[in-house]
């Protein structure tokens, strides 16, 4: 039964001593490698824009040439006109126009790099604007 436990403890001690004793390397070539993480995200929105205004998001967010950018939303008075869309980095602002209260469009962008979120309300009323963008 002695032997028993002092084997248990000898090969413990080996076990916890090898553990800290492994060999570190560090990867070769580490900047040619040729994964890269790309987060996607959704936005929530839920906005009132008054009348003939522009309404810009408060972040902008990077794009590749060729991604989609997808906007889902709704907003009353359904009779308005709103434009939703995106100001590229040339500070144009490339938009779909909707007259039904309703949008379910997407959007690829053909320039690199960071892009806003806007919606314009071309309506002489208040508009009430929820939904999300993904992106």
């Amino acid at each position: 039964m002695r032997a028993r436990r002092i084997l248990c403890v000898l090969l413990s001690c080996i076990t916890i001593i090898s553990f800290h004793c492994m060999t570190a390397r560090a990867i070769k070539d580490f900047e040619q490698a040729s994964y890269i993480t790309v987060t996607r995200a959704t936005g929530r929105f839920n906005t009132d824009i008054p009348r003939n205004t522009i309404l810009k998001a408060s972040t902008n967010f990077p794009l590749e040439i060729g991604e989609i950018v997808t906007i889902k939303a709704s907003y009353s008075p359904f009779s308005a006109s709103v434009d939703f869309g995106l100001i590229a980095p040339d500070g144009l602002f490339y938009s779909i126009n909707v007259k039904d209260g309703s949008i379910d469009k997407s959007i690829k962008v053909s320039q690199r790099g960071n892009y806003t979120f806007a919606i314009r309300n071309n309506s002489s009323k208040m508009i009430n604007v929820s939904g999300y963008i993904n992106y």
